[in-house]
């Protein structure tokens, strides 16, 4: 991780890397640079399809109904397309995100599969 503060709010065209958590132990890796997701999923979480891969990211939007806004407080919908360009999204919904963290490009994890952490 880097040594900058979390934030309370992130605007994805901000760019950079960004860890989000949220009220579970599952994480959320954003790369802002590239728009790419990876969710890494935590103890007593559900396992969902490309959990652990880097899926390209579409949309973000807020449970106040805003695109392309994260915020501390707020439940988000992350829209994703994993075959990159079939359009053949899919969504997830964490729980409420809790902290919004910059990491740097070496702290992202590489494609792993699913998560057994």
């Amino acid at each position: 991780m880097t040594s900058n503060d979390s934030k309370a709010t992130l605007r994805l065209d901000e760019g950079g890397q960004w860890l989000i958590r949220s009220t579970s132990l599952t994480v959320c890796f954003l790369d802002l640079d590239t728009r790419r997701l990876l969710r890494d999923r935590g103890p007593g979480s559900s396992i969902l399809p490309y959990d652990g891969l880097w899926v390209p990211l579409v949309e973000v939007r807020s449970q106040r109904g805003d695109a392309g806004v994260i915020r501390v407080g707020d439940r988000h919908e992350f829209l994703t397309d994993p075959a990159g360009g079939a359009h053949d999204f899919r969504f997830w919904i964490p729980r409420v995100c809790v902290a919004i963290e910059p990491v740097t490009a070496s702290d992202l994890p590489t494609e792993q599969g699913p998560s057994t952490r």
